[in-house]
């Protein structure tokens, strides 16, 4: 079977699909991955053939007014900036490439993150099987989601969003805890294990073993809402006046350089893979993006979340109510107020215990071979 794999291009998109793209492959089947050009290098270089198709993340928020940035806007004008030119017209422009490339190789399924809508378009026209393969809580409590959804495919192609997206199967990676309790708008939800992602450096782990302490935290903002140097800073001589190791990212876009002076207690790369840190860590402490949040629970992490943006406060709010987590908001977010925090979290055992329940649920999930089995079948 030939299974095009849709990714807008963020890692946090692309990167959830990766275990399900590598089943496929295990079983035979033939998978292409269709993203950006700015990502396309980087899914190329997973070893999967790859589509670069419309503009890049860059070229899409360059539709901002001056040098505004879209975490700065109010939350109905960031919904409104990113179903328009993020998610609408970027996906009327990369349904034209996937277009012209349907035309040559065909897929039988289609599989696409929930933003990705321009391979959404393409397939209803095409009369092409396609599903979601959700990234993260898809929060059914809150409608901003799913209007934004209808109206980025309003400005794609006019395709109706309940025959289209909703009618279509969605899978689900969150495990049943942080699931919301209202009703989610796809009719025919299907469980799929989260992971990690792939491990791809073994160097990593003998470079914090060589660092001074004995626990070490992960440290990252992820990759889009990733600018607030003054974060990392905070979270940087927290971790030095608690005699922690830290591991920083900071985004491919991001020097490290660029966010200060580091104690020999640290380290701090533009991008790495969560699983080759993981595994060395005690806690992580994240803006809650959902690939980093559920890659830490895969390893039963607690977690400090500061969220920045976007769904970032929604997905902390959801771990916080497990008792996995601990929260610090924007204005929260200053040296003293992280150190009370990463002591809590390292010392007080009911965040791990919690954090081990949901690992365990985790493991419980169908994973990808199982999934892609009952999907080709």
């Amino acid at each position: 079977m030939k299974i095009l794999f849709s990714a807008w291009p963020g890692y946090g998109h692309l990167l959830p699909m990766l275990a399900l793209v590598r089943a496929a492959q295990r079983a035979g089947h033939e998978a292409v991955i269709s993203t950006g050009p700015d990502l396309a290098p980087y899914a190329s270089s997973l070893g999967v053939v790859t589509v670069a198709a419309g503009p890049t993340a860059a070229e899409s928020y360059s539709r901002l007014p001056g040098d505004v940035m879209i975490s700065r806007l109010p939350l109905a004008e960031q919904n409104a900036f990113a179903a328009r030119h993020l998610f609408g017209a970027a996906a009327a422009a990369r349904a034209r490439d996937l277009a012209a490339f349907w035309s040559s190789w065909k897929p039988d399924l289609v599989v696409h993150d929930p933003l990705e809508l321009a391979a959404v378009a393409v397939a209803v026209t095409a009369r092409t099987a396609h599903l979601t393969h959700g990234y993260g809580p898809m929060h059914a409590e809150n409608d901003d989601m799913i209007t934004l959804i209808g109206s980025a495919l309003a400005h794609t192609r006019g395709v109706d969003p309940t025959e289209s997206v909703f009618a279509a199967p969605y899978l689900d990676i969150c495990p049943p805890a942080m699931r919301p309790r209202s009703q989610l708008p796809w009719q025919d939800v299907r469980p799929l294990r989260p992971t990690a992602g792939e491990p791809g450096d073994t160097s990593i782990g003998r470079s914090i073993a060589a660092l001074p302490h004995p626990e070490t935290v992960y440290f990252t903002l992820g990759t889009v809402m990733n600018q607030a140097r003054e974060v990392f800073r905070a979270v940087l001589d927290a971790a030095n006046e608690l005699d922690l190791n830290i591991v920083a990212t900071t985004g491919p876009d991001l020097d490290p350089a660029t966010i200060g002076a580091l104690p020999d207690s640290a380290l701090a790369y533009p991008f790495l893979q969560q699983a080759d840190v993981l595994p060395h860590c005690s806690a992580v402490v994240s803006h809650a993006g959902a690939g980093t949040m559920l890659g830490a629970l895969c390893f039963g992490l607690p977690q400090l979340c500061l969220p920045q943006s976007t769904d970032q406060p929604l997905n902390a709010a959801a771990l916080v109510t497990t008792g996995a987590a601990l929260c610090l908001q924007p204005h929260e977010t200053a040296t003293e107020s992280v150190v009370a925090a990463l002591h809590e979290l390292l010392h007080e055992e009911p965040y791990r215990h919690a954090a081990s329940r949901l690992r365990n649920a985790i493991e419980a999930i169908p994973h990808a071979e199982q999934v892609i089995d009952d999907l080709t079948a």
